[in-house]
């Protein structure tokens, strides 16, 4: 049975969602094959050719790019909480040189075409070999480093939760990976809680 994906909005950005496909103690690891990879790569967005990959490879080439993502994931999470964190040496040069070394080692293609009255353009990766396929969450990772805010990086506030999200709320005062989840069971916290003082 494949594990249960969180929902994708959760995190508001690529490179968090990544992050957040870790085990953690209400869920499974969410990258735990080959063919988990492609899985979650299809739904966060990142790839739109899954069938085309299970073409290309084979599986033991599949589940060496997976564990290659999860390493790359856990070399990343560091990285992030230190960037969140103010750290002006983050990510470092060596963070960034590993990066670079993925994205040489894939390709991207462009491609025009019509369709009825409409032109599009393509931009495409080109999976050249099985770890290509780091690409889409090396680039993810990138994303975050040179545009985003990294004020707006937060580990949810739950005490054991270990999610990341990107905070795009208007106040910017986001706490929680989910109020139907952490942020419920916050305020049953803070009901006990009160509930306990005013006992006499």
């Amino acid at each position: 049975m494949e594990p249960e994906l969180p929902p994708l909005g959760l995190s508001d950005h690529p490179a968090l969602a990544f992050l957040n496909t870790a085990a953690t103690a209400e869920g499974a690891e969410l990258i735990p094959d080959g063919a988990g990879y492609l899985r979650w790569l299809e739904l966060t967005g990142l790839i739109d050719d899954r069938a085309a990959v299970l073409n290309r490879f084979s599986a033991a080439e599949l589940d060496a790019a997976a564990l290659e993502a999860v390493e790359l994931r856990e070399r990343l999470r560091p990285v992030v909480q230190a960037w969140a964190g103010g750290d002006p040496t983050a990510p470092d040069e060596a963070f960034l040189a590993a990066l670079n070394a993925i994205f040489a080692e894939s390709g991207r293609s462009l491609q025009i075409h019509r369709s009825g009255a409409v032109v599009d353009l393509e931009d495409r990766w080109t999976w050249t070999t099985s770890r290509s396929l780091l690409a889409p969450v090396a680039q993810a990772a990138a994303d975050l480093f040179a545009h985003g805010d990294r004020s707006l990086v937060r580990n949810c506030e739950g005490p054991e939760c270990p999610l990341w999200f990107y905070d795009r709320t208007k106040a910017h005062r986001r706490r929680w990976c989910s109020m139907a989840t952490c942020g419920n069971r916050a305020k049953v916290r803070d009901f006990r809680a009160r509930a306990t003082k005013e006992v006499p």
